[in-house]
């Protein structure tokens, strides 16, 4: 599903922002994307960023909503600057442990509040089959629509 998600929005002009876990990981998140489609103009441009949601999310291990905030808005602003308009993203958050949990989906309702106000366009990946029935329904809460696929 991330795949023809993200090459719809490199395709269409947007910048497409992939944050990956370690249960993928960089290389193979860049790998699957090239899979019969050039990456290289796509990377070389900055139009397309991949990076380690640890890198992203995390601060000395544990979530930290501030850095996560400020990764997004450069991101964003960095690529105003390079002429894109639109922006796509993809969250995979597998990484995601229970004691962060509460404040990742405090987080999740402002992001939720930012894809509204910048007409994002982005799919949060959560592996739905290890969460409790209690954490579904905050992803069904935080979110527009949901709907499960096997990866």
């Amino acid at each position: 599903m991330v795949i023809p998600f993200l090459r719809r929005g490199l395709e269409s002009h947007e910048a497409c922002l992939w944050v990956v876990s370690r249960t993928i990981g960089v290389l193979e998140a860049i790998e699957a994307l090239q899979r019969g489609y050039d990456l290289t103009p796509f990377l070389g441009n900055g139009q397309l960023l991949v990076v380690p949601a640890e890198q992203w999310y995390l601060d000395r291990g544990q979530f930290s909503e501030r850095k996560a905030f400020q990764k997004l808005k450069k991101f964003i602003e960095d690529r105003e600057h390079r002429g894109y308009r639109h922006f796509r993203g993809v969250g995979d958050l597998a990484w995601l442990e229970g004691e962060d949990w509460p404040a990742f989906q405090l987080f999740e309702k402002k992001v939720h509040q930012w894809i509204q106000e910048f007409g994002l366009t982005a799919v949060c990946a959560y592996p739905i089959q290890q969460c409790s029935v209690t954490q579904t329904k905050d992803v069904l809460d935080h979110h527009d629509s949901v709907f499960q696929t096997k990866l």
